[in-house]
C-alpha cells in the first residue's frame, strides 16, 4: 500500500490515478472528503485529516511501504513560511515515526538554494528535513507549473495581456502537473530506488512572453506579456487578495528567475525531458472547457 499526499490536487489526483491503474492499494489523503471522490472513483482508500496533525499523519502513513508527499500551498493563508515549516515538520515527523521505508517528495528546481529564492526556500528546508529519514528518498524537482497561468487566466483573456515580474528574456522549463505525476508514480512503483534527485523540466525551455503567446494561441485569443514594474506588482497581488507576506515570497522568486539562481543542475536530456507541450496543456483547458 502507497500513501498519497495533496491526493485531491494536481500532481497527488495524478499519481493516484497511475497507481491504480498499476493495482497499487492506495491510501489518498486530503482535508475534503468531496474532492476525494475521483481518487475513490479509481478505487483508492480516502482518509481525511488536517496534514499538519502530526497524530493524523502518522496514522496514515502507517503500514505504507512508499509514500507520496508534498506540502500544499495556501495562497490565501497568511503567515506563509510558519505555516509550511508545520506542515513540512509534521510530514517529516509523521515518516519517522510509521517508519516509511521509500519516499517520493515533491520540491522545485532551486531547492538547492538555501536562500534568495522566495517561495522555493521552504522546499529546501523540507529537503533537508526528508534527507534526515531513515529512508530512501527521491525529490521530485520540476520546472515552473503550466498551472501557475490559471489564476491570470480569466483578467489575461479579459484584457489580452499577462503581467508579472519575470524578465522576458528569462528561459524556463515549463512543465504540466500531470507529467509531474507521472514521473512521481514511476519513483513509487520502483521497489529499488537509489533515491536522490529527480528533475522534470518539460518538453522544453521557454520565455513567459513566448509561453504567454501560445497560450492564447490555442485559447482563440491574441495574449502579450508584460514585465510589471516589483512595486506595481505587489500592489495588484495584495489588491487580488494575496496576503502581503505572499506577495513578497512570490516576487522574491521571480527575482531569483531573472538572476539565474533557479536552474536546473542535471540539464536537459531524455530523462529529464516530459512530453506535454504549452500546446498540449492549453488544448486540455479548452476540452474541458467545452464539456
Amino acid at each position: 500500500m502507497i500513501t498519497v499526499l495533496g491526493a485531491s490536487g494536481n500532481t497527488g489526483g495524478r499519481v493516484v490515478r497511475r497507481l491504480r491503474e498499476a493495482g497499487v492499494p492506495v491510501r489518498a489523503v486530503g482535508r475534503d472528503a468531496a474532492r476525494l471522490a475521483d481518487a475513490v472513483s479509481h478505487g483508492a482508500d480516502p482518509t481525511v485529516g488536517d496534514i499538519a496533525d502530526p497524530t493524523f499523519l502518522t496514522d496514515a502513513m502507517q503500514g505504507a511501504e512508499a509514500a507520496y508527499v508534498l506540502m500544499p500551498l495556501d495562497l490565501a493563508a497568511p503567515g506563509y513560511r510558519t505555516q509550511q515549516e508545520q506542515v513540512g515538520s509534521a510530514i517529516a515527523a509523521a515518516l519517522a515515526a510509521a517508519r516509511v521505508p521509500r519516499v517520493v517528495a515533491l520540491s522545485s528546481l532551486g531547492a538547492d538554494v538555501a536562500r534568495g529564492t522566495g517561495f522555493l526556500e521552504t522546499l529546501h528546508d523540507q529537503e533537508q528535513r526528508l534527507a534526515a529519514l531513515d529512508a530512501r528518498v527521491t525529490f521530485v524537482r520540476p520546472g515552473l507549473f503550466f498551472e501557475s497561468f490559471l489564476p491570470s487566466l480569466a483578467p489575461m483573456q479579459a484584457t489580452g495581456v499577462h503581467h508579472d515580474t519575470i524578465d522576458p528574456d528569462v528561459v524556463l522549463p515549463m512543465v504540466a502537473t500531470a507529467d509531474v505525476g507521472d514521473v512521481a508514480a514511476v519513483a513509487l512503483l520502483d521497489p529499488t530506488p537509489a533515491g536522490g534527485v529527480r528533475e522534470v523540466l518539460g518538453a522544453e525551455d521557454v520565455t513567459i512572453p513566448d509561453a504567454v503567446a501560445r497560450l492564447g494561441a490555442v485559447l482563440g485569443t491574441p495574449l502579450r506579456y508584460e514585465r510589471a514594474p516589483d512595486e506595481v506588482m505587489r500592489a495588484v497581488l495584495v489588491g487580488a487578495g494575496l496576503p502581503a507576506d505572499v506577495a513578497e515570497e512570490h516576487l522574491a522568486m521571480n527575482a531569483a528567475f531573472n538572476r539565474g539562481a533557479v536552474g536546473s543542475l542535471a540539464g536537459r536530456t531524455p530523462a529529464t525531458t516530459t512530453p506535454t507541450t504549452i500546446e498540449r496543456w492549453a488544448a486540455t483547458l479548452v476540452s474541458t472547457a467545452g464539456r
